[in-house]
């Protein structure tokens, strides 16, 4: 009996609403127009192109909703928002790469602090080569100098003897910055294997803790 009264209920509506014959063809289609009104057909009407649609199925049962088209602000906004999201995924990605590529770099925190020497070793040698560049041009500068001493009555120096006073300034300046550079580099090279190792950490507690949790 109840079903009989749900049928007889669903034919009241669609006999109200006129949609009965439409019944017939499989699907409806209704939306509301720019007037408010109802319109309902059995394929989606032009006065539906920019509105809401419904879709219900022969028996009067919703099948699906169809979303009225985005405004061209709308599809802006929505433009955006999606390459929002792709550059977070890619981002994501990237680090997720990263990691496991850090892990499949060092096996353990030993290794990493060997690779923090080997580094740092290299900017110590380069250090080592400056102070010799340094050491070279001011005992050229010394010799220049005191030859220079020979000259002090006269005018000016001959010209050879001014250049190696130059040229050895200028090396002292040249290898002194380069030290100053190397220097600086040992710092950084401490940065970033700190910066290493703590992540290093980090992946290896969680990776523990997933392993634990199995």
């Amino acid at each position: 009996m109840k079903r009989i009264a749900l049928t007889l209920k669903r034919v009241f509506f669609f006999g109200a609403a006129g949609l009965l014959p439409l019944l017939a063809h499989g699907q409806i289609y209704t939306c509301k127009d720019g007037a408010g009104r109802t319109v309902t057909g059995d394929h989606p009407m032009p006065e539906c192109a920019d509105r809401r649609i419904v879709e219900l199925s022969k028996a009067g049962v919703v099948k699906r909703e169809i979303p009225a088209p985005l405004s061209a602000e709308q599809k802006r906004q929505q433009e955006i928002l999606d390459e929002k999201r792709r550059a977070e995924a890619a981002a994501e990605e990237q680090r997720r790469q990263q990691d496991r590529a850090l892990l499949a770099r060092y096996r353990s925190e030993a290794d990493i602090e060997s690779s923090r020497r080997y580094y740092l070793s290299l900017s110590q040698d380069l250090i080592k080569r400056d102070q010799i560049g340094i050491d070279d041009a001011q005992n050229q500068l010394k010799a220049a100098n005191t030859e220079a001493e020979f000259y002090k009555r006269k005018k000016s120096l001959p010209m050879s003897l001014r250049n190696k006073i130059e040229d050895a300034n200028r090396d002292i300046a040249y290898n002194q910055k380069n030290m100053a550079d190397h220097q600086a580099e040992l710092g950084r090279i401490n940065g970033k294997f700190d910066e290493t190792l703590k992540h290093y950490r980090e992946l290896a507690s969680t990776a523990a803790e997933a392993q634990a949790a199995r």
